[in-house]
């Protein structure tokens, strides 16, 4: 009988994971070009639109709760969400509200004055008949006359920074690489990370957005219980239009129009 073979080659095979469980570890690093203070501002001067005080907020897609870090001295109540528990574990301010949950299928049985997400995180919703059940979920979170706000990159971002996120680099003992491609036909932009972990663990992220057209996002809104209140180009108050890099779409309640 032979014996047991432990010889292992040095190229270790790479583990597909969910997306940001091993980002989360770079997260801070590959973001920290990003004005989170001026953000927070932006999403406060929005959330003002709702004439009331104390109001009560829930931010979708939160990751590490940088917004949410620069907001709460403004906004006392507010609770974070996201699909990512490696995300939420690493808050910049642990004392936050944290919820671990899908925002498509919201866990929530009370209603938020005013619902936020920022960074793009819808376009990671590929698939139309889910942006619906996102819009559905939200309105039955949102008081009658409360706000959801959120941002999407459209097709002259993904061009415009495709290549500028092609990079590799080590922190806290992680070596990753980033690769970036648009994908016009699919209208996907993929952003693939491979990662070699402090313990050698080699793993990779796939991270799909959909990069709908712009006017897509009022098609949508026209199904829901929503109407698209105002529409600027992001981090201003300047309609935005299909040639807009990021627009921020702000949206009431049909029934409180």
């Amino acid at each position: 009988m032979g014996r047991k073979n432990n010889y292992e080659p040095e190229t270790k095979k790479i583990v597909t994971v969910s997306n940001y469980s091993a980002v989360a570890e770079i997260y801070p690093h590959i973001m920290r070009s990003i004005d989170y203070k001026k953000w927070a501002e932006y999403i406060y001067q929005i959330s003002k639109e709702i004439k009331k005080k104390n109001i009560s907020v829930l931010e979708l897609a939160s990751g590490t709760g940088h917004a949410a870090f620069n907001l709460k001295t403004k906004i006392e109540k507010i609770i974070l969400s996201d699909l990512s528990l490696q995300m939420l574990s690493n808050l910049k301010d642990s004392r936050l509200l944290k919820v671990c949950c899908d925002m498509k299928s919201l866990p929530f049985k009370k209603k938020f004055d005013f619902i936020f997400s920022t960074f793009d995180s819808v376009n990671y919703i590929n698939k139309k008949e889910n942006i619906n059940k996102l819009l559905c979920d939200v309105s039955r979170c949102l008081t009658d006359n409360g706000l959801f706000a959120f941002d999407v990159s459209l097709e002259k971002n993904s061009l415009k920074y495709e290549k500028y996120l092609n990079r590799r680099g080590k922190v806290n003992g992680v070596v990753f690489q980033q690769r970036s491609f648009f994908d016009k036909r699919t209208r996907i932009h993929y952003n693939h990370f491979e990662l070699t972990l402090a313990n050698g663990k080699k793993v990779e992220e796939i991270h799909k957005q959909k990069i709908y057209l712009f006017k897509d996002y009022f098609d949508f809104v026209e199904k829901s219980d929503f109407y698209v209140y105002k529409c600027y180009k992001a981090f201003t108050f300047e309609n935005a239009d299909e040639n807009t890099e990021r627009a921020q779409f702000i949206l009431k309640k049909k029934s409180y129009a």
